[in-house]
């Protein structure tokens, strides 16, 4: 029998031999039941960070990656960086009919050999099973990997940050729901991997739905399933997100745009854990744990009438509110050194200039964490020497703040005031009429109507 790796077993007595899936644009899901059979455990990636997290976990030596032409630069960094802590993964890869020649440095750099779509499974599962074979010869002992799991998502010293690691580490032993609040981009779908990664479940799927980025009719059979004609076009059978999600984590990430009857469907789940998918009969339990996010004021919505009250009782039971950037802003340079690092390719060598980490110190960042990483990989590729100014992070105004700072605080009020006052008139004095109006709750309007100074 083949030796056995750190996968736990699937319920049998047979241990299974633990497969790396990097996989983007999830097109290799059926990789798990497809090789259970050949006694493989999948663990599925989408981005380098997720990979090395279960690099961690579990004893494994051979990956493969899901490659088109449409995300081959994306995977040549991704995979350089699983390739920079762990050089002895022999990687497989698994292409469709758009690959063109482009695509042959990456192939021939990488990877030992390549399938097309569609797959012979048993073919694919031999090849699988003498990489494995020829891995455990070139490597007879184990190797060593970190053992310790509460790794900070952010490092750094100030008490929001120290506040967060705290609740991540106290919500990740729980099998609750988690409501995640803050502004777009602060970091919410990061915490929730980190919740899923220190959580019992985190041998199984991590599974995200944008619930604002999929038109109405299809979030419905996105989330529960479909039988084969169900409708027209359901020309198979389609797995949910909540079904993919068993034994492991769903993120139900922008949860106030969930239209009201899902909501209610949401709601049913919640209390049995189990679904039956579209046009068909069957009541299918499911094990996972559910978390949401959202970046706009719920509580508004309820008054609204855009959200259930009942539905957001039940999935606010443990509260994580993710910090804007700007709260911590002392610990931008760290977290910058940090993306940097994530960014940069075997051999590649950049460091930021003193006027890039001034700039970043006294910048906004309205788009908090996520404009700091995207500012940070357009200036990795901008680069033409080993230095970032910033310049190429695009903060040059940010240099000479003071003035500039000074003359848009006393714009904006002016605006702020402006617009509240049109507000009030525009709904005959009525304040929550005003609020609705202005898509914001009464507290923050009363709010709003202290700092310009209005009488209500």
């Amino acid at each position: 029998m083949d030796q056995p790796g750190k996968c736990p077993p699937d319920g049998s007595k047979v241990w299974k031999r633990c497969l790396l899936v990097l996989d983007p644009d999830l097109s290799l899901r059926e990789c798990s039941e497809k090789l259970k059979s050949t006694a493989w455990c999948c663990q599925h990636a989408t981005s380098a960070a997720q990979a090395l997290v279960h690099l961690q976990q579990h004893d494994i030596s051979v990956a493969v990656a899901a490659i088109h032409s449409g995300n081959q630069q994306y995977l040549a960094k991704e995979i350089a960086l699983i390739q920079r802590q762990y050089p002895q993964i022999h990687w497989l890869a698994i292409t469709d009919n758009t690959l063109d020649q482009r695509c042959s440095w990456l192939l021939s750099a990488n990877f030992i050999d390549y399938y097309h779509h569609p797959l012979d499974w048993n073919r694919f599962a031999d090849t699988l099973g003498h990489m494995w074979g020829m891995t455990q010869l070139m490597s007879p002992t184990p190797q060593h990997k970190p053992t310790d799991k509460r790794v900070p998502i952010i490092q750094g010293e100030h008490p929001l940050l120290q506040q967060l690691r705290n609740n991540l580490h106290k919500f990740g032993n729980s099998d609750e729901t988690v409501l995640l609040s803050g502004e777009t981009g602060s970091g919410k779908g990061l915490c929730a991997r980190w919740l899923h990664h220190l959580s019992r479940r985190r041998d199984g799927p991590f599974i995200t739905i944008n619930c604002g980025a999929l038109p109405a009719g299809l979030i419905h059979s996105t989330l529960f399933g479909h039988e084969k004609g169900a409708f027209t076009g359901a020309d198979k059978r389609y797995i949910g997100h909540l079904e993919q999600a068993d034994n492991g984590t769903l993120f139900l990430d922008e949860i106030a745009d969930l239209p009201l009857d899902l909501q209610v469907n949401l709601l049913h789940f919640l209390d049995d854990k189990q679904i039956t998918r579209i046009g068909g009969n069957t009541l299918l339990p499911i094990d996972c744990r559910l978390l949401f996010a959202s970046h706009q004021d719920l509580e508004s919505a309820i008054e609204e009438g855009r959200f259930r009250e009942d539905l957001y009782h039940r999935i606010n039971v443990l509260r994580l509110h993710v910090p804007s950037l700007r709260q911590y802003s002392e610990e931008v340079t760290l977290l910058a050194r940090q993306f940097l690092e994530d960014c940069l390719v075997s051999g590649q060598q950049l460091q930021f200039s003193d006027d890039a980490v001034s700039a970043m110190q006294h910048y906004d960042w309205p788009g908090n964490v996520r404009e700091l990483r995207n500012r940070i990989r357009r200036a990795v590729v901008m680069s033409d020497d080993n230095i970032i100014s910033a310049k190429l992070l695009g903060l040059e105004s940010s240099l000479n703040p003071h003035q500039q700072c000074a003359d848009l605080a006393d714009r904006r009020d002016e605006l702020d005031t402006e617009v509240l006052l049109k507000a009030i008139t525009d709904n005959k004095h009525n304040i929550s009429a005003a609020a609705r109006a202005l898509n914001i709750s009464r507290a923050t309007f009363y709010r709003l109507l202290k700092k310009c100074h209005i009488r209500p």
